[in-house]
């Protein structure tokens, strides 16, 4: 890989935190890659009116589209760069106002020589520049190279998050699914004007995401793993199914995300993991758009696996529905109990009869007068989970089955933990 492509990718991509936690944007993983890649032109000194030259070749290898300087790789990043100038983002100013942002200004292309040179938007000026003269202004500057390898549509959005808050952080919660300005999903989602509300920008949250074992899967996981992977810090989460007083409910409700910046053997690991990608990588890159007569054999295993992919995607499609009417019916189940709560937290594993017994097992241990009456559902989901979680931990000790060796602890209580003071004891 040339000098060129090297100090290009390790150029600081500088923004306004303000930016990073209240923008609402709709971009593609290669627009996010292209936005942070012409971000990254910008010099602490420069101005609104700085005009910024780049080559294609330079712009495909660095979002690692292709390792050609071809006519191609000119057409596909004008391609990109149309698509980004007819969009726009919202945040909302200090005067209560939203604003309607836009990325770029001029767009001006050689198709002779591949240069561009590209403009800022004038509205992008309190969100790019003066970052590191005006004192009233945080801003996070991770390297261009740290998410231009990553694969994952939300991995660059949840990292830019992340950073923002972790400067004198080691933990931050978000809510999950809530619907209000601190959801994290809200956060990262795509955001685009609803006809259906008069044009009002909104929230476009995947449906899937409503089961959060599809949301871990589709985005937490591998958002997750490309960060540990590509960048300075190291991450991990938690999901939490207690809002911010303390109120239980049957699904994640926030979300604690653990932050750390890397040890400096740990950061050396890192930056071989990124030199190896970027310098080993590109002789395999072949250009999405490149023309290529297939053989019959290579248009027979193409169409093979096209019509598998489909399969798959409905299959997929079933199962959310399928968990979805199984979550339903449980649902209206456990309302139809006086312990909705802790049949929600066993019904996967257990009857309706074995849950019964179980709830029966936990409420025979209180004390007359221990507790309040509306409070023994959640009572007994605490006292059963301190006795479930220890059992699913340690399956080799289970000599029967999960069932009798709960119940067992459930009406014995070993730990004594039906004593202990809690948050549902009656005050005086």
């Amino acid at each position: 890989m040339s000098h060129g492509i090297e100090k290009a990718r390790k150029q600081k991509v500088a923004k306004s935190t303000k930016m990073v936690q209240e923008g609402k944007f709709s971009l593609s993983l290669v627009e996010s890659k292209a936005v942070n890649y012409l971000i990254s032109k910008i010099k602490p000194t420069d101005d609104i009116n700085t005009v910024y030259t780049f080559n294609c070749s330079e712009f495909q290898q660095i979002i690692h589209r292709s390792a050609s300087a071809n006519k191609l790789s000119y057409t596909n990043t004008k391609a990109i760069l149309n698509d980004i100038g007819q969009k726009t983002w919202w945040i909302t100013l200090e005067s209560g106002k939203e604003a309607m942002v836009h990325w770029l200004n001029v767009v001006h292309m050689d198709p002779g020589s591949g240069d561009v040179e590209i403009k800022f938007h004038e509205d992008m000026f309190p969100f790019l520049y003066n970052l590191m003269t005006d004192k009233e202004k945080y801003y996070i500057a991770p390297r261009l190279e740290e998410t231009s390898l990553m694969t994952h549509k939300y991995s660059p959005r949840i990292f830019d998050l992340l950073r923002s808050y972790q400067f004198n952080n080691k933990t931050w919660t978000f809510e999950l699914g809530t619907g209000t300005d601190n959801d994290f999903m809200r956060k990262i989602a795509d955001w685009e004007p609803d006809p259906n509300k008069k044009g009002k920008n909104v929230a476009k949250i995947p449906k899937s995401w409503s089961k959060f074992s599809f949301f871990e899967r589709d985005v937490l996981a591998p958002a997750r793993e490309e960060i540990n992977h590509y960048t300075d810090i190291k991450i991990n989460y938690e999901a939490l199914k207690t809002d911010a007083m303390g109120k239980k409910y049957r699904r994640p409700v926030r979300i604690k995300f653990l932050m750390l910046p890397k040890t400096s053997g740990e950061l050396k690991e890192t930056q071989s993991i990124l030199d190896s990608e970027y310098n080993g990588n590109f002789d395999n890159i072949v250009d999405e758009m490149e023309p290529h007569q297939m053989t019959l054999e290579e248009s027979f295993f193409m169409q093979d696996q096209i019509q598998r992919e489909k399969e798959e995607e409905i299959r997929a499609d079933e199962v959310i529905v399928e968990a979805g009417n199984a979550e339903e019916l449980a649902e209206k189940r456990a309302d139809e109990t006086v312990y909705p709560v802790f049949y929600m937290a066993l019904y996967k594993d257990f009857n309706e009869d074995q849950i019964d017994h179980l709830y029966h097992a936990c409420i025979r241990n209180l004390e007359p007068r221990q507790i309040r009456v509306d409070a023994y559902d959640m009572w007994a989901t605490d006292y059963m989970s301190h006795y479930y979680d220890w059992i699913k931990a340690t399956p080799e000790d289970t000599k029967t089955t999960m069932y009798k060796r709960l119940l067992a602890s459930l009406v014995n209580d070993y730990d004594g933990f039906a004593r202990k003071a809690t948050m549902w004891d009656r005050k005086g």
